[in-house]
């Protein structure tokens, strides 16, 4: 087939549940149109809304954000460029923050935020971070701080206040690498982290100090994991911040992969092909991977790792995600199709839960829930196109603006 039909075959035959690795699906759904178990509401898309958002009924849509504009009259920031990872994090008002990696290179990255009162108005928005480089995703800590992942070789992983009252920290301890996310085991306050590489790792950094309620992540043990039959081994890293820069006589040779420099390529570890976005959820850690199309989970009681879903069905390129309260997985479709997919861990049934019209060359970044579990925010990095400069009728710069939007919906009555 095409690629075109194939995907929309897989996303047909997705209806019906056939595509997660490992398991057989009941065919509950019939004439390609399904509905969630005593909650009738349907999962196909309804026509494109004002904001050029395909959802489905019941659902509505509002931007939030756009690059180079002030979300909040309250404040004079202006929305960053380029928007990718984030997380919200309640406030004791009742409201909650929403904040907002920016993926620029050249150390002019950073995070913003928007402040939301309790009836979900946008009171203010400021930075919490600059002067980074390439901030991706990243992931929220039980301590309410976000942790920002650099991704680039060199990068690392900054842990700031979602208030703006206190500076970022950059932990070294957490390694130089192409962070891509980070989630926190709250139990234990270990960290999992992903790297955005084909020869990438999984890994786990254990804290030194902790207490009951926060950790303390400037010294600790950074470890890979190495598979064998599904059970992980955790690997120590020789050398946490290895430099990618290596000289050999005259010239410079540079290795992306952190386990291939130095001390650390004498490591076993297994390979995650471009490790993507990561969550927490009731005891274990998924994480995507674009480079295979695939969703893993890793049971952290158990030790053990498997591949959750293997990249046949409605879902390509799996890259930022999210779970609900109620466990349904949403995945950013990176395949240019501008869509997050959902994924029921109850019924194991897949579905595109809304499509964006008209942004191909985009990506869709930094799925959240708010507190309630109601409210989804994410971003179309590079969404709005403007024309910054023209000459003699003929357009030579274009500026791509991101689009931060809240959909609002039923969403605990997906299965």
């Amino acid at each position: 087939m095409k690629n075109y039909s194939k995907r929309n075959f897989l996303k047909t035959i997705s209806f019906f549940g056939v595509s997660l690795a490992g398991v057989n699906f009941p065919i509950w759904a019939s004439n390609n149109r399904a509905y969630a178990a005593s909650s009738f509401v349907s999962y196909n898309l309804q026509e494109k809304d004002e904001n050029n958002l395909m959802l489905p009924e019941g659902f509505k849509s509002r931007v939030v954000a756009i690059t180079g504009e002030r979300p909040s009259k309250n404040s004079n920031y202006k929305w960053h460029k380029y928007p990718d990872g984030g997380a919200v994090f309640p406030t004791r008002s009742g409201g909650w923050i929403y904040v907002s990696n920016s993926e620029v290179f050249g150390y002019e990255g950073g995070v913003g935020t928007l402040v939301f009162d309790k009836n979900s108005n946008i009171i203010n928005a400021y930075s919490i971070c600059n002067n980074t480089t390439a901030n991706c995703a990243g992931g929220a800590t039980p301590w309410n701080t976000w942790l920002t992942c650099e991704e680039v070789d060199e990068g690392f992983v900054l842990e700031c206040d979602p208030s703006g009252n206190k500076k970022p920290i950059k932990h070294k301890s957490l390694g130089m690498f192409k962070h891509e996310s980070a989630s926190v085991d709250p139990k234990t306050f270990n960290v999992y982290m992903t790297e955005d590489l084909e020869e990438g790792g999984f890994y786990r950094f254990i804290p030194e100090v902790k207490s009951k309620k926060k950790a303390n992540y400037k010294k600790g043990i950074l470890q890979v994991a190495n598979i064998n039959n599904n059970n992980v081994e955790w690997m120590n890293v020789p050398e946490p911040q290895a430099n990618p820069k290596v000289k050999k006589e005259k010239e410079t040779e540079h290795i992306s992969a952190l386990m291939k420099r130095g001390n650390n390529s004498k490591i076993k570890y297994s390979i995650f092909n471009k490790g993507e976005g990561s969550y927490y959820y009731q005891g274990k850690i998924f994480f995507a991977t674009t480079g295979d199309n695939s969703i893993w989970v890793y049971s952290i009681s158990d030790e053990k790792l498997v591949k959750f879903y293997n990249g046949d069905g409605a879902l390509t390129k799996p890259d930022s995600i999210t779970i609900s309260k109620n466990g349904l997985i949403l995945a950013a479709d990176d395949s240019g199709d501008m869509e997050i997919v959902a994924i029921s861990q109850n019924t194991k049934k897949i579905f595109p839960l809304l499509r964006i019209i008209g942004q191909k060359d985009s990506e869709i970044t930094g799925l959240a829930f708010d507190p309630s579990g109601s409210r989804l925010y994410f971003s179309s990095q590079r969404g709005k196109i403007k024309v910054k400069k023209k000459a003699r009728g003929m357009i030579y710069k274009l500026v791509r603006s991101g689009i931060t939007y809240e959909v609002t919906g039923p969403f605990t009555k997906l299965f």
